[in-house]
């Protein structure tokens, strides 16, 4: 069972696991590349990743980085993983940090378990320093499609997805949200991620293929993912979702 609310009450293992996994996929290194193509980052700029899990993308920054998560677990991840790391306890929705910090600010996937996205959002917006910019990646669960041999089957997965997270559809309001911040020159992107193999046999894999916690997502439906195994194992599985990615400066 896959529960980030439960990150540091649990093993952990499987949460980390279905990050690095998430983190290796194309559309999610695309939609990194593609926002740090939009900004500038010169020595001395402050960099904060929020919500920054273990801090993967904390080392893909050049400069000085902050990372800040809510869960112990994942910041004691990020020092093993890069020792040098400066790391802060905090929520995103309520950040310990000062106005206008940083040169960028950067959340991933983090919104949709959000209990209040908006709010979040503004507290994101109030780190940014007068010049510097705001990047904010979610997935829209309501993009969530996967083969099924039955199409009723494929539709109760798809809306099971919706139920998932508290805020499944988040990503698709960002360019209205940065807006109504007052955030200047947005810019949105958007990638497909696309995953066609999964071992269901694989004890690491019991949940769903890599970085997708089919079993988790299905919910009381759990029964349906039993075709896409049977699928799976004859080496026919397609599951497919959409990230969106925008950036916007603060004047």
């Amino acid at each position: 069972m896959t529960d980030f609310a439960a990150v540091d009450t649990g093993d952990p293992r499987d949460l980390v696991a279905m990050m690095d996994a998430t983190d290796a996929w194309p559309a999610v290194q695309a939609s990194r590349a593609w926002l740090l193509d939009q900004v500038t980052l010169h020595d001395g700029d402050l960099v904060v990743d929020a919500g920054c899990g273990p801090g993967t993308f904390g080392a893909e920054v050049p400069g000085s980085v902050i990372d800040v998560d809510a869960s112990h677990v994942m910041l004691r991840e990020t020092r093993v993983r890069r020792p040098d790391a400066r790391v802060v306890l905090g929520d995103v929705a309520d950040l310990p940090l000062r106005d206008g910090t940083a040169a960028f600010v950067h959340a991933e996937r983090v919104l949709q378990w959000i209990g209040d996205p908006g709010r979040a959002l503004g507290e994101l917006h109030r780190v940014v320093a007068p010049g510097g910019w705001l990047g904010v990646t979610d997935t829209d669960w309501g993009t969530f499609r996967i083969d099924h041999p039955d199409p009723g089957a494929a539709d109760r997965l798809a809306g099971a997805a919706l139920g998932w997270v508290p805020h499944a559809r988040v990503a698709r309001d960002l360019p209205t949200l940065f807006t109504a911040l007052g955030a200047r020159d947005v810019r949105t992107r958007h990638d497909v991620v696309t995953i066609t193999a999964w071992d269901p046999d694989d004890p690491a894999q019991r949940d769903g293929p890599p970085g997708l916690p089919l079993h988790s997502i299905a919910g009381e439906h759990a029964s349906d993912v039993d075709a896409v195994a049977d699928a799976a194992r004859r080496g026919a599985f397609r599951a497919a979702l959409a990230l969106v990615t925008v950036i916007g400066g603060r004047s």
